[in-house]
């Protein structure tokens, strides 16, 4: 492991509308001591040109030969890291500036905790605030719901560099075998991430092939056993229905939490 701790991980195909917004938004942390390792999938419009204007020394740039793919991108990227924690981040969303300030803090406080995300606020094309996403911040009961759906936002997560690596049941899959190993996970509840929804995100490509390979994970989820008595899946059952009532009746506000 080197001196530096953290390393935040980002690749980038063809991001050049929003990539000045999201690579700002990391080097305008208050958490300043970590490497920017940007991932260049072979784009073929500015993108590179824009990574290159930046003289930040923070910033590492990998130039694949071809185009990887999004997971392919971030295998090779963390090829290239051996800080002790990774953070994600895509080309297209925005950081709070206190986001790796928080989430680092919490995992050094929290050695059992292997991964942790945060709250989201998602946002149009514009900038302009759609709805709010207040994550699960209980470890085991996020791990419960794990089971039926993806209670992570991946652009937030903050984990431990320990035999890490993606496959093609992208960021759910990843969760899963985390848990299959006995990590535990969390979130923040504050929203720490601006989460761009647009037409050619990532996560609007191929959303027929996506849905399969979620239930494809549903299914491997019953394979982990949770060892939950009945009054437990009841009160996680309460729980999950007042949280759902505090996510409805909290006041709009702007994002990251200041009142309109």
């Amino acid at each position: 492991m080197e001196k530096t701790t953290l390393s935040i991980l980002m690749p980038v195909y063809n991001g050049e509308k929003f990539l000045n917004e999201a690579i700002n938004s990391i080097l305008n942390q208050t958490l300043k001591d970590f490497n920017f390792v940007i991932v260049n999938d072979a784009s073929k419009d500015n993108s590179l040109k824009l990574i290159k204007e930046y003289t930040d020394k923070r910033i590492k740039l990998i130039k694949n030969k071809r185009n990887l793919g999004f997971i392919g991108s971030l295998n090779e990227g963390l090829k290239h890291i051996k800080t002790k924690y990774v953070a994600c981040m895509n080309q297209d969303d925005i950081s709070h500036p206190k986001r790796l300030e928080k989430e680092f803090n919490f995992l050094e406080k929290h050695p059992k905790i292997f991964l942790v995300g945060t709250s989201a606020i998602y946002i149009d094309e514009n900038g302009k605030e759609i709805c709010k996403f207040r994550k699960y911040n209980c470890s085991k009961m996020l791990a419960w719901r794990l089971r039926k759906s993806n209670g992570i936002i991946y652009p937030s997560i903050m984990f431990r560099n320990k035999d890490i690596s993606f496959d093609r049941l992208h960021e759910y899959g990843f969760y899963y075998r985390l848990l299959k190993r006995g990590e535990n996970l969390t979130n923040l509840p504050e929203f720490l991430i601006k989460y761009r929804v647009h037409s050619k995100a990532i996560s609007s490509y191929d959303k027929e092939n996506q849905s399969y390979l979620m239930q494809e994970v549903v299914e491997k989820f019953k394979d982990i056993r949770y060892n939950l008595g009945l009054l437990r899946k009841i009160y996680f059952s309460i729980k999950l229905i007042f949280h759902h009532l505090k996510t409805m009746k909290e006041k709009k506000v702007s994002i990251f939490g200041k009142k309109k």
